[in-house]
């Protein structure tokens, strides 16, 4: 994270909401942060590593939650192979 936020370095950050989601939406099958941060390093342009770390961990904070996903509310569901995971 500081070395995205404050050095302007790119960085996959992998926190619990990210490897959640990550796993979730089938980027991932790893359970490892750094074998999640290499394979999405691979396909997410550099400049845009930070800033899809902070949408990504804001959704799964807001949104994508893991105990009580907020499905209906959910913006991308409909690239979600859960998409009505409350149902």
């Amino acid at each position: 994270m500081v070395l995205g936020n404050v050095f302007g370095r790119p960085a996959i950050v992998v926190d619990t909401h990210f490897k959640r989601l990550m796993g979730r939406l089938g980027f991932t099958k790893s359970a490892d942060p750094d074998k999640i941060e290499a394979e999405l390093a691979k396909i997410i342009p550099e400049e845009k590593q930070m800033m899809w770390s902070h949408v990504i961990v804001f959704h799964g904070r807001r949104v994508c939650q893991a105990r009580k996903p907020l499905c209906p509310e959910c913006r991308i569901a409909k690239l979600c192979p859960y998409p009505n995971k409350t149902k």
